[in-house]
């Protein structure tokens, strides 16, 4: 099982790298709960049947799961066009700006845990590949089939929050009730991705997941009363 998930994720991360996913899935989390808090207040006095709220949720969830993937697209674009204008941009550069300028790119890597030294040595080779790089071979203005394919796996992750809490309101007649669950499950997500990013940098685990938690709970508390 665990072999699998890492041959899924590495596939996956081939096209949409896997440090966005939880934000993602976070950013789909917020609006949706955002959308079922607001729910009363969208509607006003006329409170829906439970069908309803869940295709007002899923409509608008969706929207923003298609705008966020086409903005992964348009991301995308710029950076290969970024990177397009740099190339021609160090052909022109002395030697010293071009290298620092190499070495500031490269430092948004994982090469940024070397030494000074392998760093140097690092960024005088690339240097030397890409001053013998031909404009003419790098890759401009053109979406690829990864750029559609990652911009699929980003509208299913942001999407994902709607195919967890949604549910319950299917199965719960009393909206109000489907609310408070829905929030429920929401700050464990929260304080979920709080727990995983204070394993990531090293951080209590429980402390981050609670600070996620409650900076979760108040941007949705502002969204729900700037929504109403």
């Amino acid at each position: 099982m665990t072999t699998l998930f890492h041959k899924t994720k590495s596939r996956i991360s081939e096209y949409f790298i896997s440090t966005a996913w939880p934000w993602e899935i976070m950013s789909g989390l917020f609006v949706v709960l955002i959308i079922i808090n607001g729910t009363e207040y969208i509607i006003k006095d006329q409170l829906p049947d439970r069908i309803s709220v869940v295709m007002l949720i899923v409509s608008i969830n969706f929207l923003w799961a298609v705008v966020d993937g086409l903005l992964l697209i348009f991301t995308n674009l710029l950076e290969r066009g970024r990177y397009y204008k740099l190339v021609s941009t160090l052909k022109l550069s002395d030697k010293n700006l071009a290298t620092q300028t190499v070495l500031r790119e490269l430092n948004h890597t994982i090469i940024k845990v070397l030494d000074e030294k392998t760093k140097e040595n690092i960024t005088e080779t690339i240097l030397g590949n890409i001053l013998l790089l031909s404009i003419d071979k790098v890759n401009k203005f053109k979406i690829s089939l990864n750029d559609i394919l990652g911009a699929i796996i980003c509208v299913f992750f942001v999407f994902s929050p709607s195919i967890v809490i949604l549910p319950f309101f299917l199965y719960i007649n009393n909206i109000a009730i489907a609310i408070l669950v829905s929030n429920l499950i929401g700050v464990l997500f929260l304080f979920g991705f709080g727990y995983r990013l204070g394993y990531c940098i090293n951080r209590n685990k429980i402390l981050t997941g609670l600070a996620v938690a409650i900076i979760g709970l108040a941007v949705m508390i502002v969204g729900t009363v700037l929504g109403a």
